[in-house]
């Protein structure tokens, strides 16, 4: 724990790791500090292998880099990737961790992203997980700095990130840009080919979420990506998205 202020002495490590009854504790400990040297010394002293299944102190099954990348540690990520971890041994996705994690920020988060997905990181990942693409629009909708957040979102689409790809529970990236009112992202992702009429799991377009949501604007834009299509779909309930406009009390 005093690792992260450059206060741990490696060969008195040494000399207390062979009491240590959990070795994995400590370098989940180093990993959560971003302690790099630390964590590079057990690795290379093969106190832990890098791609070993690894129980928390909170006795959760992971991985050295799955742990890095959830709490936002890139240099200990960095780390990882040299000591050649599979970034893909990893209960989430990757990205989509690193993403959610806040790896990802500040002026090197392409960098820092490019890294990740040079290692092997997959761009797209199976229905039923939460997709980069996915996060980073989840991302992009909580964002301070909503240019740089969707510089994350254009960089996964340049890199062929599936554009109806979906959160965990079957949410399309432009439902979850849509229902938070999240424009410049839907606009994005609309313009890169996003599929208007593609459906969540209860059947709704992202033009029944904008109906619902009183939101003109958004309504609009959709709408003229499938001026045919889209209007006179239902949803798994029967409904338009002109009735979802109807019931809403959100339109006014």
């Amino acid at each position: 724990r005093e690792a992260s202020a450059g206060k741990v002495s490696l060969p008195a490590l040494d000399m207390l790791m062979s009491y240590e009854p959990h070795p994995q504790h400590v370098a989940v400990e180093a990993v959560r500090k971003g302690a790099a040297d630390v964590l590079g010394h057990l690795i290379n002293t093969e106190v832990i292998s890098v791609n070993e299944e690894i129980t928390t102190p909170e006795g959760k099954k992971t991985t050295l880099t799955a742990e890095a990348l959830t709490n936002g540690q890139y240099t200990a990520v960095k780390t990882l990737i040299k000591n050649s971890a599979d970034v893909n041994a990893s209960p989430e996705p990757a990205i989509s961790a690193g993403i959610q994690g806040g790896c990802f920020q500040g002026g090197k988060a392409i960098k820092h992203l490019k890294r990740v997905v040079e290692a092997g990181a997959h761009i797209n990942t199976p229905p039923g997980s939460m997709s980069p693409l996915a996060a980073a629009v989840q991302a992009a909708n909580e964002a301070s700095n909503l240019k740089a957040a969707n510089r994350i979102v254009n960089f996964l689409l340049q890199r062929g990130a599936d554009l109806s790809s979906t959160d965990h529970k079957g949410t399309p990236a432009l439902h979850l840009a849509t229902a938070a009112g999240n424009h410049k992202t839907a606009k994005l992702l609309l313009d890169k080919g996003a599929p208007a009429t593609q459906r969540d799991v209860g059947g709704r377009t992202a033009l029944h979420i904008a109906a619902a949501n009183g939101d003109g604007k958004l309504y609009k834009l959709i709408a003229k990506k499938c001026p045919d299509s889209c209007q006179p779909l239902s949803s798994h309930m029967g409904d338009t998205a002109l009735h979802e406009a109807l019931y809403s009390d959100k339109v006014t």
